[in-house]
């Protein structure tokens, strides 16, 4: 052996042996890095080991000022933005249907400049509405909610001032519609914004055939709005007690050091072994087949094990048993299924959901009458003309109006009776069940849709008027007009409609039967 081989040799081993089993080693090893990683991928759902705990620390490089902050991320300084501002409301990820709302608002203001200046200052201050609500939840800050509710209140007290001073139907389907951006205060803003898009419906099919391109626009407002709602706040407005309960105000993390350096990043969680294997569940052993043959083989035997019946449990044999009726089966106590009536009480009641506090209150010019249910007396409201009313989610009550009110609009009501002195303009029912309304002085029009079992008492006056009824998806409403004699003759509205084809077009007739 030459000396120059001897220079690699190290008490008998070659260094050069030595050299390439450990690049074999390292090779392996990275082998196991790779196939680790894809382990940790799929147990820990994460995508690099202390990816995200390195992320939180900034270790400064050598040679600077170890009191030197740390560059806050983004996110921080949104963190520190909320937390200081007392109880935050998380800001919601703005939507395409957000942006549709802020586009159509923008050409419904133009559009609604073109009809005349009081429409045009109405939109305008419809549309502020809407960017004062954005402004709010943009801030999410708790402490804005009761100025919003102060500049909501005199955004729309201008625009009923603007309605008020010419009367248009315009402005009255603004007034109405500019009741919708209070759902960021209702614990049910898919309802109410459906329930406020009913009531400006009305007025807008008054000018639908004069200014077509203006009702889509506003009705379009409404449609984005209840999907930028579905999307983001179904279980409440962002300012509503249902929403806060649902997002509890997380409580405020505690400020870091100012001085020294970063604390350094958690340790990664345990790396997986490289050969850890899933206990595989033992399967149930199959039946030996010649123990199946055994108990088939045992003939008359097989029968020993079963219980002897003498002659009198017998029903063929013993006739008393035929007499006997045999006992119903046991009513379960609950429907969960469960063994023990402790057990079962307890996981087969179902909670209650409170009911809704009776409501009556004047909002600007707005009567509300909400959630009343079998009130023990009439609900007395004096109205006055420029004043309207609003009836929902009531059961089984009485409301007498007393005066001359502008219009009536009820909706989703059972077994509610309303009379009425007189109206401007007129009633609106929506999914009422079992209503009655009678008519004391004049009404103009009564407008009835998706309703059931309805009974309407007209005056003199109303039919000396040509008060006019229209219904749409409605069925068993009777009309009751009065007669010479202090009586009522029952007319029942059709719902019966035959339909042909004549010439191309669509023929419709009303089927009568004669009796």
């Amino acid at each position: 052996m030459s000396t120059e081989e001897n220079q690699f040799n190290v008490q008998g081993y070659n260094i050069v042996t030595i050299l390439k089993r450990l690049e074999a080693a390292t090779s392996r090893l990275e082998d196991i890095t790779i196939f680790q990683e894809e382990v940790n991928k799929k147990k820990f759902g994460v995508e690099r080991i202390g990816a995200k705990a390195a992320e939180q620390a900034i270790i400064p490089p050598e040679g600077t000022d170890s009191t030197a902050k740390s560059v806050p991320t983004d996110s921080d300084s949104k963190s520190v933005a909320a937390g200081g501002g007392g109880a935050a409301v998380p800001a919601p990820v703005s939507t395409p249907s957000d942006e549709t709302i802020l586009k159509t608002l923008a050409e419904f203001v133009e559009t609604s400049k073109k009809v005349d200046d009081s429409t045009g200052k109405a939109a305008q201050l419809f549309k502020d509405t809407f960017d004062e609500v954005s402004n709010a939840i943009a801030k999410a800050d708790a402490s804005t909610k009761e100025a919003l509710t102060n500049i909501l209140k005199e955004k729309i007290s201008k625009i009923f001032e603007l309605k008020e001073a010419t009367r248009s139907n315009y402005l009255n389907a603004l007034g109405e519609a500019s009741n919708v951006i209070i759902w960021v205060f209702t614990d049910e803003p898919i309802q109410y914004v459906v329930d406020i898009k009913d009531t400006a419906v009305y007025w807008t099919n008054k000018v639908i055939k004069e200014n077509k391109p203006w009702v889509q626009q506003l009705l379009s407002i409404f449609e984005s709005l209840k999907t930028y709602v579905k999307d983001s706040y179904a279980k409440g407005g962002p300012f509503s007690e249902a929403y806060a309960a649902a997002n509890p105000t997380p409580a405020p993390a505690k400020s870091a050091p100012t001085g020294g350096s970063a604390p350094p990043p958690p340790p990664p969680p345990p790396p997986a072994s490289v050969f850890e294997a899933t206990p595989a569940t033992p399967s149930p052993a199959a039946p030996s087949p010649a123990a199946l043959f055994q108990e088939i083989n045992q003939g008359s035997a097989i029968t020993s094990g079963l219980k002897k019946v003498s002659p009198s449990e017998m029903t063929h044999k013993n006739p008393e048993l035929r007499k006997q009726v045999p006992r119903p089966p046991k009513k379960p106590s609950s429907l969960s299924g469960s063994n023990s009536g402790a057990s079962s009480t307890a996981s087969g009641t179902t909670t209650a959901q409170p009911p809704k506090t009776p409501k009556k209150e004047l909002v600007d010019n707005k009567w509300q009458i909400l959630n009343y249910s079998h009130a023990d007396s009439i609900i007395t409201i004096d109205v006055e003309p420029q004043q309207s009313v609003f009836i929902s989610n009531c059961d089984t009550v009485t409301i007498q109006l007393k005066g001359k009110a502008n219009n009536v609009f009820l909706s989703n009501n059972k077994n509610v009776s309303l009379v009425i002195d007189s109206l401007i303009s007129g009633v609106d029912v929506v999914k009422a069940v079992k209503f009655g309304i009678q008519v004391l002085g004049l009404v103009p029009t009564i407008n009835i849709d998706k309703s059931d079992e309805g009974t309407i008492y007209l005056s003199k006056e109303s039919v000396d008027h040509d008060c006019q009824i229209v219904t749409s998806s409605t069925t068993a409403l009777n009309i009751n007009v009065p007669t010479g004699d202090n009586d009522y003759n029952e007319l029942a509205i059709p719902e019966q409609i035959l339909n042909r084809i004549v010439d191309g077009k669509l023929v419709s007739e009303i089927v009568e039967h004669a009796g």
